[in-house]
């Protein structure tokens, strides 16, 4: 998974020590002064997320985004997804998901395991 763009990104989850994404009820955005707080990869401790750029993503195949399939086979073969359950966890981006809008509570399932871990 590719990192998110500068621009308009925002905090969306904290990761976890057992690399899982605790969401956030409200999204933070990422702003200049934090990044350099924080260094060049915060990606390393955040969950970002940032507008979908559609068909200049790498990710954007037939009209939809195929990462979150990508996600969902590498959950489900890693046996990491969540188990339904009645109320979905509180999402500061549901709204305007790219995912939701594909996958709808499947993607709630998968969303907490994705996390762009880049190379040292």
């Amino acid at each position: 998974m590719r990192p998110v763009r500068r621009r308009n990104a925002q905090i969306i989850g904290f990761i976890g020590a057992d690399g899982v994404v605790a969401n956030i009820p409200t999204p933070i955005p990422l702003t200049e002064e934090m990044r350099d707080s924080i260094g060049p990869q915060p990606e390393r401790i955040f969950r970002l997320a940032g507008p979908c750029i559609q068909s200049k993503c790498a990710n954007w195949e037939n009209q939809a985004c195929a990462l979150i399939d990508r996600m969902r086979q590498q959950v489900e073969r890693l046996q990491l997804a969540t188990e339904p359950a009645g109320k979905l966890p509180r999402c500061a981006i549901r709204s305007a998901c790219v995912w939701w809008r594909q996958t709808g509570p499947e993607a709630c399932r998968v969303c907490p395991h994705v996390i762009y871990n880049p190379s040292p």
